[in-house]
């Protein structure tokens, strides 16, 4: 989901959201919105339905300046985005400069902005950054990395 617009003088914002969110927006439960790579949590003062989308209140967020602070940032459900982890669980990870396949991804996780797969390899687990930076491709659940020197 994704904060579209600010909404009025007060603070409020639009959220775009699609049908399987609608169930899982939750007033007395934070949503978190990414500054500088870092998951900040915000707490709903109040939520009003327009069609597909929402209208909601942030505590904090007073002013149509401080909406406008949170316009076209993605808004999660929790700390970590679990679409991510399911949709990258189980390819397959290629290093770029042998063009060999080192082994498949089994888990994932994102500290603080530094995002981590874990790789079964042949001689057992390793982890390695995901950074935009270092992915090449991503196709036919193939992931092509330029792994740094020492890592494998």
């Amino acid at each position: 989901m994704k904060v579209l617009k600010s909404w009025g003088s007060a603070g409020e914002v639009v959220l775009g959201l699609d049908a399987e969110d609608t169930r899982d927006l939750k007033i007395q439960e934070p949503v978190f919105i990414d500054f500088d790579e870092l998951p900040v949590p915000f707490f709903m003062e109040s939520i009003q339905t327009k069609g597909n989308r929402f209208i909601v209140k942030f505590e904090d967020v007073d002013t149509l300046e401080a909406a406008e602070e949170l316009v076209g940032r993605m808004v999660r459900m929790s700390e970590t985005e679990e679409e991510e982890d399911e949709g990258i669980v189980g390819m397959q990870v290629r290093d770029a400069k042998s063009r060999r396949i080192i082994g498949t991804v089994v888990d994932f996780s994102d500290y603080g902005g530094n995002t981590l797969i874990t790789v079964e390899t042949a001689r057992g687990e390793v982890m390695l950054p995901l950074h935009e930076d270092l992915i090449v491709s991503i196709h036919n659940d193939v992931i092509t990395l330029d792994i740094p020197e020492g890592l494998l």
